[in-house]
């Protein structure tokens, strides 16, 4: 048994949705499947062996395409998605209380009171008695089908893409049961594509060979032991048919021992693969998400990760027991380790020298006089002033969504939205928005959007004037970019109420 260990930086933008449905906005995946390396390697190795050893390599559980998670800053590990187990209680965050839910006692009456909630996203670096939030950036993009016959835009065939940001790095592993490892790492390493639009700007990745850490199974003193979903699980029940229930000889038991499902915390999936050679979705597959925890009844654990179910060529069913960032707490339950949520993912460069970057190739295109290369040099700033739009918009829905979309807030936006469309220089913004006043019984008083009325009673709740001034005092003062984010801002805060 070989276990090849990769390195995946996206170069572009990858779009994988979470699911095939096409009308409500599409949310991507915070990780790769392993089925698109799959894929990547059954693209090469299909046009270069026979049946037989490509029937070997991807129709076996022979190779093991696994995940690929993101990873925090300055490690060398792979992360791990957050367990289903966590709980904290409402009104605070992750890093103030953490509670594993099967040694918390939810019959006392102080926990009751804490009204715990489950834990249900992001990615975590566990490093020692650490666990740091991987942040995960993604970008959002609005596009329009093509009309061949009018050669223009469709009419009312828009749509949104959400992806993953360029500069996001990713380990995952491949376990290999034979001698393909040779030809399974000269498939994989270079620069591939993977997910939707590949013939777009989407998709564009490099894959290289990595050493990196991963947590290891452990041994159990307890009469239980702790099953871990390191990724997704999809187990099939006698009759050949999805189940949610697996059986403990199904996640690598004895046939005597049980699961306690009231102590387990279980999350599910449900989505339809397509299939990109025949050109259609496959049947619905229904699984378990990862992250998931299972408490199991035994004597006897295992004590090495595993992979359990079915699909495993893609990724699917890698386990781990009994890991310590799941079981170790005291006995009130409170987990024995520190929470980061503060920490951003690791990129191949900042986003200042990737600025300096572009704009210096800018330069060196202006100063051409070659018109397809001035034509060019316009067209690159225009794409870096967009991305700068959309990453300061982006940044404030992320700080502040949860403020500003409260208490029937949306007409706020379409006011501000209205002022950006008339006003495109920041003086006039800011005149409209904070500044302007009116002399009344021969005092000025204050009469900008913000600042008197019905407008400034809603705002000056819950901090919404002070963080969107300060935000606003942020922007760029060059040009119409003030009124571009503003308008983007408002538009995307108003959805997000919707």
């Amino acid at each position: 048994m070989t276990t090849l260990k990769f390195k995946c930086e996206l170069l572009s933008d990858v779009i994988l949705n979470q699911k095939a449905a096409s009308q409500s906005q599409n949310q991507t995946l915070d990780f790769i499947p392993g089925s698109c390396f799959l894929g990547i390697a059954a693209d090469t190795i299909y046009k270069q062996k026979d049946y037989e050893f490509c029937r070997e390599v991807f129709h076996s559980t022979k190779v093991k395409f696994g995940d690929a998670h993101p990873v925090a800053v300055a490690a060398q590990r792979r992360s791990l998605k957050i367990p289903a187990c966590y709980l904290y209680p409402k009104g605070k965050k992750l890093n103030d209380e953490c509670y594993i839910s099967f040694i918390v006692d939810h019959d006392d009456e102080e926990i009751q009171k804490l009204q715990l909630k489950q834990a249900r996203e992001d990615f975590f670096d566990v490093d020692g008695k650490k666990l740091t939030k991987v942040n995960i950036d993604t970008d959002v993009a609005i596009k329009s089908a093509y009309d061949r016959e009018k050669r223009r835009s469709a009419d009312e065939q828009m749509y949104c893409y959400e992806s993953l940001a360029k500069g996001l790095t990713l380990y995952f592993e491949v376990v290999v049961d034979g001698d393909f490892a040779d030809e399974i790492s000269n498939a994989l390493i270079g620069e591939k594509r993977i997910g939707r639009s590949r013939t777009a700007q989407y998709g564009l990745v490099k894959i290289t060979d990595c050493k990196f850490d991963e947590i290891a199974s452990r041994a159990t003193d307890k009469d239980y032991s702790v099953v871990y979903a390191d990724s997704r699980l999809v187990f099939l029940d006698k009759y050949g048919y999805p189940t949610f229930q697996p059986t403990a000889k199904q996640l690598g038991f004895g046939e005597k021992d049980e699961i306690d499902w009231e102590k387990s915390q279980i999350r599910t999936f449900q989505y339809a693969p397509w299939n990109f050679q025949r050109q259609c979705f496959d049947a619905d597959r229904c699984g378990i998400e990862k992250g998931s925890v299972f408490i199991v009844k035994t004597a006897n654990s295992p004590t090495e990760s595993q992979y359990v179910g079915n699909y495993q060529n893609e990724g699917f069913g890698k386990v781990i027991y009994n890991p310590d960032f799941v079981t170790n707490a005291n006995n009130e339950g409170l987990l024995n380790y520190d929470i980061d949520l503060n920490v951003s993912v690791k990129t191949m460069e900042s986003k200042t020298t990737r600025r300096k970057r572009q704009r210096l190739e800018i330069e060196q295109l202006q100063k051409d006089s070659d018109g397809l290369l001035q034509y060019l040099a316009t067209q690159k700033q225009a794409e870096l002033d967009e991305e700068i739009i959309y990453e300061t918009v982006n940044q404030f829905v992320k700080d502040y969504k949860n403020d500003c979309v409260q208490d029937s807030f949306a007409s706020q936006w379409g006011s501000i939205r209205a002022i950006a469309m008339r006003y495109s220089t920041y003086a006039e913004l800011k005149e409209e928005l904070f500044d302007k006043k009116i002399t009344k019984n021969g005092k000025p008083e204050p009469y900008a959007y913000l600042t008197h009325g019905v407008a400034m009673d809603k705002w000056k709740k819950r901090g919404r004037f002070d963080n969107f001034r300060d935000f606003f005092n942020g922007l760029s003062q060059e040009g119409d970019f003030a009124q571009k984010v503003l308008i983007n801002l408002a538009a995307q805060m108003a959805k997000i109420k919707n």
